[in-house]
Formats: C-alpha cells, sequence, structure tokens
C-alpha cells in the first residue's frame, strides 16, 4: 500500500511541475485532459485560527510552516511526505527549486513565505496556484496534503472587499472533486455545528462520504463542557467520524517545546481525561492511520479510472498535436518543401472543390445556365429594331446615295448596334465566375483539408494574396476573350442567313424555320400585303424581324461558346497554374523570407506547448503507474 501512496505522491507532484492542479482545473478552459481530478488527495480545510497548521506539522514532526495573525496561508500548499529509510537524513524539497535540498526546517518556512511574496507581493491577496514541498524523513508516512488558506469571514483593513469569497472559492475548487478526502478541522472551544470547515464540506460533500472532522483545542474548551458526544458520533454526525487532537499552544511553541514532548503530553491529556478515557479515536497516531487507510482505499478505488484517464488522455493529445503538426523546419531546403508541400494541399483541395459541389463547379453552371441567358434575354433589342430607329439607321447608311434593292449597310449597321449589346453579358459572366473562383480560394483555406496552413498566418495571406493576383490575370484574359468573340460576329456577317431568307420568299416551309429574338416567324411580303398600312411600313417590318431573326442565331451561339471561353481561358487554368507564379518565387526565396512565411499563430504555438507538456505529463504518469502495479 506504501507503494500506492508513493505512486499517487509522484503523479501529483508530476501534474504540479506541468500546471495541473485544482485550481488551473477549474480556471481553465483549454480542454486539456487532467489527471490531477482523478487523484485521491487530502485537503486540509478549516477557519483562520483553527488550528490546520498545528495539524499539519503534528503529522510531518516539525515547525516548518508561517505562523502570524490575519491570513498566513495566501496559496495551496501541496505537501507531500516521503518516508525515507531508517538514518537517512530528512530534507525538504521545492518544485520550484529542484535543484535544492533545504534541511533547516526554518529555512523552509522562510522560503515558504519568500515563494509566496514573490508571486503576490506584500499585499493580502491570495492564489491558487500552489506551492509544492516534498518533505523526506523516515518518521513521517507516505501521504499527500494539501494546506488551504484559512476561511475567514470577513476581510479586515488592507484585504480586498473580495477576499472572503476568494478564499471560499479556491478551497471549494479543490474539494469539489469526487476523488478530495475532505480533512475538515474545527476547533473544540467554538460551536462545532457552525465551524466554517464543516459548512464548506457540506456544500460539496451533503453525504459525508469524503470527510473526516478533526477537532483541536479541547484542551482550552470552558470548565464543564467536552467533545465526547461529537467523537462518539451522537452530535455533528460524520459518516467516517472525528478524531480528537492536541497540538501546542503558543506558550509550547515560543518555549519550543518538542513534537516528541507534544505527542507525550496530549496522550496523557487524553488518558487522564475521564471524558475521553478509552475513546481510540484521539490523537495524531490515530489521524494518521486513518488518512493512511482511507487514502489506500481511495486509491485503490481509483485506479482503473487513473489508467483510463491516462490513456484517453495520451490518445487524445497525441492526435491533436498531430493536427497541429510539427515544430517549424529551420534548414532552407526543409522550409521549402514544406511551403510546396502546402501549396500542393490547397491546389489539389481548390481542384476537387471546383470540379463539384455547392459553391464550386455547381455555382459556375448556375451563371452560365442561368445569369449569362436572363442577362442576354433583358437586353434592349427592341430598340435597335424599331421601326424608327430602322428608318434613321438606313438613310444614315444611304447617305446620298440611297440602296437600290436592299439596305446592305443599314442591315449591317443594325445588327453591329445589336451585337455591341452582348459584350456586356459577357463580361458580366466573366465577373461572376471570377468571384465564385476568388470565394472558393477562402473556403478552401478555411476547409479541413487545410487545417496545416491554419498554423501559418503569413503563408495563408501569402497564398490568398498570390491567388487573388492570379485570378485577375486569368479573369481580364478570359474578359479579352469573350469580347473579341463578340467582335468577331460584328467582323463578319454570315451572309448563308440572308440568301436563306430570300429563298424562305418562294418557300412558305422554309419561312417556318426562320424566327425573330421573340420566337415568331418571318412572313414573306405577299403574306403581310394585305394587313400593311404603307409599302414603307412593310418594308421596315421585313428588315425588322431579319435583323431579330439573325441576332436570334448569334445569341444562341454565343450562349453555347461564351462558356466555353470562359472555362478555357479561366476555370481551367485556375484549377490547373492557380499558384505557379508563387511556386516559382518560393523556390527563389531566402531563408529568412522562408522563415517570416511559416511564422505560426502565437495560438497555436501556446496549444502546441500546452498539449506537449500535457503529453509529457500523462507519459510520465503512464511509465509510473506501469513500475507500480507490476511491483505489487
Amino acid at each position: 500500500m506504501d507503494n500506492l501512496r508513493t505512486l499517487v505522491n509522484k503523479l501529483q507532484q508530476v501534474c504540479t511541475s506541468l500546471g495541473d492542479n485544482a485550481g488551473t482545473a477549474a480556471e481553465s478552459s483549454d480542454n486539456l485532459p487532467s489527471l490531477w481530478e482523478v487523484l485521491p488527495s487530502i485537503v486540509v480545510i478549516g477557519g483562520q485560527s483553527s488550528g490546520k497548521s498545528s495539524v499539519l506539522e503534528a503529522v510531518v514532526g516539525k515547525d516548518f510552516l508561517p505562523r502570524g495573525s490575519g491570513i498566513v496561508t495566501r496559496r495551496p500548499l501541496v505537501l507531500q511526505l516521503v518516508q525515507s529509510k531508517q538514518g537517512a537524513k530528512e530534507y525538504g524539497q521545492f518544485l520550484h527549486k529542484m535543484d535544492q535540498k533545504f534541511y533547516s526546517f526554518d529555512v523552509i518556512r522562510e522560503e515558504i513565505e519568500a515563494e509566496t511574496h514573490r508571486s503576490l507581493g506584500s499585499g493580502k491577496a491570495v492564489s491558487p496556484d500552489p506551492i509544492h514541498l516534498t518533505i523526506y524523513s523516515p518518521t513521517v508516512p507516505n501521504l499527500t496534503l494539501v494546506d488551504m488558506p484559512g476561511l475567514t469571514k470577513i476581510a479586515i483593513e488592507g484585504q480586498p472587499k473580495s477576499i472572503v469569497r476568494d478564499i471560499e472559492d479556491m478551497a471549494r475548487a479543490y474539494i469539489k472533486g469526487e476523488n478530495a478526502i475532505i480533512l475538515a478541522v474545527s476547533p473544540a472551544n467554538a460551536d462545532i455545528a457552525t465551524s466554517d470547515g464543516i459548512r464548506l464540506a457540506r456544500e460539496v460533500d451533503p453525504a459525508g462520504e469524503r470527510t473526516i472532522g478533526v477537532l483541536t483545542k479541547l484542551d482550552i474548551m470552558d470548565r464543564g463542557t467536552n467533545a465526547r458526544d461529537v467523537l462518539e458520533g451522537r452530535s455533528v454526525q460524520l459518516k467516517h467520524g472525528w478524531i480528537a487532537v492536541v497540538n501546542r499552544a503558543q506558550a509550547d511553541i515560543n518555549s519550543k517545546m518538542s513534537m516528541e514532548e507534544c505527542r507525550a503530553k496530549e496522550m496523557e491529556f487524553f488518558q487522564g481525561n475521564p471524558h475521553y478515557k478509552g475513546l481510540r479515536n484521539v490523537g495524531m497516531d490515530s489521524l494518521t492511520h486513518k488518512l493512511c487507510r482511507k487514502l489506500e482505499e481511495a486509491i485503490v478505488r481509483q485506479i482503473p479510472k487513473i489508467q483510463q484517464t491516462i490513456n484517453k488522455g495520451v490518445q487524445d493529445m497525441q492526435k491533436e498535436l498531430k493536427t497541429l503538426g510539427p515544430l517549424t523546419a529551420n534548414n532552407r531546403g526543409a522550409m521549402v518543401h514544406q511551403i510546396l508541400s502546402m501549396c500542393r494541399e490547397f491546389d489539389s483541395s481548390y481542384a476537387k472543390m471546383l470540379d463539384g459541389g455547392k459553391g464550386g463547379g455547381e455555382a459556375i453552371l448556375d451563371v452560365f445556365e442561368g445569369k449569362l441567358t436572363k442577362c442576354i434575354r433583358e437586353l434592349p433589342f427592341k430598340d435597335v429594331y424599331s421601326l424608327n430607329n430602322i428608318k434613321k439607321v438606313i438613310n444614315e447608311a444611304d447617305g446620298y446615295q440611297p440602296h437600290l434593292i436592299a439596305p446592305e449597310m443599314g442591315y449591317r449597321r443594325l445588327i453591329e448596334a445589336g451585337l455591341k449589346l452582348l459584350k456586356d453579358p459577357s463580361v458580366i459572366t466573366v465577373e461572376e465566375v471570377y468571384l465564385i473562383l476568388q470565394q472558393l480560394v477562402q473556403t478552401v483555406l478555411s476547409s479541413k483539408e487545410c487545417e496545416g496552413l491554419s498554423r501559418y498566418s503569413l503563408l495563408g495571406a501569402e497564398i490568398l494574396s498570390q491567388s487573388g493576383l492570379a485570378l485577375e490575370r486569368m479573369r481580364d484574359e478570359a474578359k479579352q476573350m469573350v469580347v473579341t468573340m463578340v467582335d468577331m460576329e460584328a467582323s463578319y456577317l454570315t451572309a448563308e442567313f440572308f440568301r436563306e431568307i430570300l429563298r424562305a420568299q418562294d418557300s412558305q416551309d422554309s419561312a417556318a424555320q426562320l424566327r425573330t429574338l421573340s420566337g415568331k416567324q418571318i412572313k414573306t411580303s405577299a403574306a403581310d400585303g394585305g394587313s400593311m398600312s404603307s409599302a414603307e411600313e412593310l418594308h421596315l417590318k421585313q428588315i425588322a424581324n431579319h435583323v431579330s431573326a439573325y441576332l436570334g442565331v448569334v445569341c444562341n451561339q454565343l450562349k453555347a461558346t461564351i462558356p466555353k471561353a470562359i472555362v478555357h481561358c479561366l476555370v481551367l487554368q485556375a484549377k490547373k497554374s492557380l499558384l505557379d507564379n508563387f511556386v516559382e518565387e518560393v523556390a527563389g526565396k531566402d531563408s529568412e523570407s522562408l522563415r517570416r512565411l511559416l511564422g505560426e499563430n502565437e495560438e497555436v504555438m501556446q496549444r502546441r506547448e500546452a498539449c506537449s507538456k500535457r503529453l509529457d505529463l500523462l507519459q510520465t504518469a503512464y511509465r509510473e503507474l506501469t513500475v507500480s502495479l507490476s511491483s505489487r
């Protein structure tokens, strides 16, 4: 059983050294697995001047704790007692000074005061950050005790107003865990039912499953009163009962009474007092024995949970560290390789998202089939082939020499005017696709596939910037291409279309195949002759129908070819060579520039360090647990 208590001592020491204790576990929001929470511990609580310090010193058998009025203990003291071989020299060792052994217990007291002052100054504030002290002695039991600042009811002059709540919250954080054995110290010369220690213990342990009561100062109770009813369980009942102790009074301390003399005087008091004679739950020996037994029972009960916590914690930390990635490389070749690898991952994810899924290929297809068609349909073609505009354009085209048969120059000008309208929808479609591709860069950078990039904010920003420049260049090329395609249609009109119109005049079936932009059939002059008010109006309507039909053919062609041009010049180029220029630049950068790109986010570095420390803690705990269990 000593091996198990020694094991818990070691595990608690590792926890404290790596920042895992009840105080930090209560305040932390970092979601790191806590081993401290599953380790059994004995936490000593009680009001100021209840005798807590004297009880702890009696367990150790030495004077080593600061004394005085008011709040003397301002930080929790994790006191580990390690039983060394008979005849070995006694010494103490602080976690914050592991390279130094303290052989004088007076110097240990001074160091506790100095360390408290270093962290909190000369004020009256308190802190949940514990001081960790290990005492090695042949005469101490293998125990770990946590001494909390004394509970108080009011703040005195010089203390912050929140001191009462701060101390209670701190003590509550240490005793609320199911594995904390609560040692509630109460002075017998005060009303035990209203004891600060018992009140707080009942708050977190109402059934008393984890609470052991300690009665002090029985030797200075009012004459005619005694605590036998409490010790025999008839008053202020606790499941694990009470133990009475008598420690040194201040006069005894001033006169340098030894612990051995104090223990002898204590037993003399209990054996000589008829109210306590025959009771077994009195004296420091009885308290030490009970604490060891309760701690052993708790450890045996908790071993499976400790093993489970360690194993799960190791797996979780290894998984998270893998996600966070290793430390950044230092040599130039490794840095170039790392950056290029992440660029390849980005390119691959970008291409995959572009090929399908909402926000990628699907969004681009919506632009081609919806936006482009709608923009073309809403163009003001009717203004181009209105009768007034046709008459005006033809007259201007004819000049001083009227056309002979058909106004060919007028046709050309009307069609060119209509085709110019198609430039805006073509350019707008390019812009829409460009915006989708640009948004896709942001989506990929924040995706799970590119989690590695989240570590490097500068590299991510550079990829975003370089992708934007590349997309702008590709967008401009695509715009030039679609505008050129529209210009090509205006540069050379398809004569066969108009020959087809002439043939339609002789064949009604052929005429039925030619339609205007609005979908109406083109009719011959004979068919319309009876309804026209004049020959001129009929002639202008025929021209309007011919221009509209030609523009309809070209619109259908461009609705098919504009998407092809955009895909060829913009989409496929983005898919294949979005980061080509950046990759070339990276290959030529010096080490300092590469190191700057691989500068990690502060939060990522802090998280990796925290996870590494916690993994070290858990792996050390695993080794200690394995050795201890194998030697049983």
